[in-house]
């Protein structure tokens, strides 16, 4: 006969004030969203760089169903090749507006779903040595012979949260005071069993990215951090 275990005690207060603080954010918030202003499809090149875009390969994708629906307006799928360098593969979800009830698919949660062990996790910068750096993970999924180095960041409005807590606490924090803020995950990963060889190469990638792209665009993505 197996046993449930128990749920800790700080687990239990901890839920039940956050879904008290959802209702009332709930309660709280504006009706209208704020539109959005941006199409990632053609805000994000096909060729960045070194890279150009490859539709051929496969990508580990946020869930698809309601939810998603209703917590993204824009999910941007790429993968982008260059010569003697692993494929990049690039997952941008945008949602014009976040509220207590709903939360960015994080990839700790989404890769698992897909079968992916999560082997080993850190805090980085997504490009270090700027002014205004990007608070990112680094991740290590594992599935059967693959193994994919995940570097992403989440932003809520104008804050980075580095945890599924955090996000939804900024997102609390916004919604009590009014406020209906935007979000994205921007995702990037490469097929690699050498964490600091895929973190260089992604990061390598983001400083790519975020130069060739216009102002709108990488507002969207880091927002004041731009």
């Amino acid at each position: 006969m197996s046993v449930v275990p128990r749920p800790d005690r700080r687990q239990l207060i901890l839920g039940t004030a956050l879904l008290a603080t959802a209702g009332l954010a709930n309660a709280l918030r504006p009706t209208d969203a704020p539109a959005t202003t941006i199409d990632l499809m053609r805000a994000i090149p096909l060729v960045l760089g070194p890279y150009r875009y490859d539709s051929a390969i496969a990508l580990v994708l946020p869930d698809a169903g309601e939810t998603s629906q209703r917590i993204y307006d824009q999910v941007l799928t790429r993968s982008y090749v260059a010569a003697g360098r692993p494929p990049v593969m690039l997952v941008i979800a945008y949602g014009a507006a976040q509220d207590a009830g709903l939360a960015l698919h994080r990839p700790d949660a989404c890769y698992p779903a897909a079968g992916y062990r999560i082997e080993a996790t850190r805090a980085v910068q997504a490009r270090p040595g700027e002014a205004a750096a990007i608070p990112a993970t680094l991740l290590t999924a594992t599935r059967q012979d693959r193994v994919e180095q995940v570097l992403y960041w989440t932003r809520i409005g104008d804050r980075f949260p580095t945890s599924a807590l955090a996000e939804k606490l900024d997102i609390l924090r916004a919604n009590l005071s009014g406020d209906r803020p935007d979000g994205v995950l921007v995702r990037l990963s490469v097929e690699d069993g050498d964490p600091a060889a895929a973190l260089a190469q992604l990061q390598r990638f983001v400083a790519t990215l975020l130069v060739t792209i216009g102002p709108a665009a990488r507002a969207k993505l880091v927002g004041g951090a731009a």
